[in-house]
């Protein structure tokens, strides 16, 4: 699975045209969202295939700003504070959160500005 980071041109129907893109060559989206601050709207969203999702959005003329791999972790939803507590857990190792969501399957998708750090930090909610 692929993060892919995206700044929307600011005009109605981005976001449609976006999903249609995506659509019409067989790129489905397993999570995400979109921020808007300003009056630029930057989105995050998980796929399969990162690099195909790049080549495609960038051939349609969207600003395609990065693709990584994501950390995936899996809370126990039925207990309060977990977000806390792996927030806290790389905290604690000086591991900085850049983007938070989760998927379709309620996992919870992270960027962070170190992967090596962060993946030994969190083993507890590993997938």
């Amino acid at each position: 699975m692929h993060d892919i980071h995206i700044v929307f041109k600011s005009s109605v129907g981005e976001l449609a045209r976006f999903g249609e893109v995506l659509g019409k060559n067989g790129i489905g989206l397993e999570g995400g969202g979109v921020f808007t601050v300003g009056n630029k709207s930057h989105a995050h969203f998980l796929v399969e295939d990162g690099e195909k999702a790049k080549d495609v959005l960038t051939h349609h003329g969207f600003d395609v700003k990065h693709v990584c791999s994501p950390l995936i972790r899996k809370l126990k939803q039925e207990q309060p504070g977990e977000l806390g507590a792996i927030a806290k857990a790389l905290a604690d190792n000086e591991v900085n959160i850049i983007v938070q969501y989760s998927d379709h399957d309620n996992r919870l998708i992270l960027v962070t500005d170190n992967d090596v750090l962060a993946e030994k930090a969190t083993i507890a909610w590993a997938v």
